[in-house]
């Protein structure tokens, strides 16, 4: 049996099992997910020593440690999970020592990922959106009046560029104009439909004793006007929950995610596809 087969058999059953997870609970066990880091590295490590290739391993470990450094970033903004991360890093680990010509298989594993994240996120948030038609069309007219002012400087912008467009002469850079209008456009309104379905759907009110280690904070919690607890930390750490728990509020609001395994999963998978076909 081939590596790359290894490889694969390991990061589908790790992700499937780590996908019905997510989909349940909307947590992924560190048991599965610490695990599968390290299974890449060991593996990568006994494929070295075998091969006498040390390299193969570095790579390995680089992979890891840009992929991590990514994800971590994207974790401090409240993007994704700490599960997340950490399925990230061992598949950094694995796709580090392979290309597709001379454009790295980490590379374009990150722009799958990107394009299949956007897709997997824009379809499960209309999905959202219709399931809850009324009350989100309601958060949307009043989050549109919110910003009124926004969308007449947003109106006077578009309409300055298409008026400048009459008066340039060059088609390529009329293209670019309309591109930028049409960008601004959708770019505002998508991110009215995030928070449309962000304040309907991830938001949700949470007793203080169902708590977890690693939740999203969505608004900052406080007693007697005395700030027990920011936002600003990426997520809820034990101490933090202790020092909630003892100011005793009613509840908190925390942030929930869509769980995101299963587009990692798809990325995952169209990767192999385009390797398998090279080797």
């Amino acid at each position: 049996m081939s590596l790359e087969i290894i490889w694969f058999v390991l990061s589908f059953c790790i992700l499937v099992l780590a996908s019905i997870f997510d989909l349940k609970t909307r947590e992924v066990p560190d048991y599965l997910s610490y695990s599968f880091i390290i299974s890449a590295l060991g593996i990568s490590l006994l494929y070295s020593l075998y091969t006498k290739n040390i390299f193969f391993f570095l790579y390995s470990c680089i992979g890891a440690i840009i992929i991590f450094s990514l994800g971590y970033i994207l974790y401090r903004a409240k993007q994704i999970g700490g599960a997340d991360i950490k399925i990230l890093t061992a598949l950094g680990a694995i796709f580090a020592n392979y290309s597709l010509g001379n454009i790295p298989l980490l590379f374009l594993f990150i722009i799958l990922l990107i394009i299949i994240g956007s897709i997997y996120t824009l379809t499960w948030g209309v999905v959202l959106y219709i399931n809850s038609w009324k009350r989100a069309n309601k958060k949307a007219k009043e989050l549109l009046i919110e910003k009124k002012n926004l969308r007449v400087v947003l109106t006077i912008f578009v309409l300055f560029i298409f008026i400048t467009t009459f008066f340039t002469p060059n088609e390529n850079i009329k293209i670019l104009l309309v591109a930028i209008a049409l960008l601004s456009i959708f770019t505002f309104y998508l991110l009215i439909f995030i928070r449309v379905i962000e304040s309907i759907h991830f938001i949700v009110k949470l007793h203080v004793e169902k708590l977890t280690e690693g939740d999203w904070l969505a608004k900052e919690v406080k007693v007697n006007g005395k700030i027990i607890c920011s936002t600003k930390a990426p997520c809820l750490d034990k101490k933090q929950i202790d020092a909630i728990k003892r100011a005793k509020p009613d509840f908190v609001f925390i942030k929930v995610g869509i769980p995101f395994v299963p587009a990692i999963l798809l990325a995952t998978v169209v990767a192999f596809i385009l390797l398998f076909r090279v080797f």
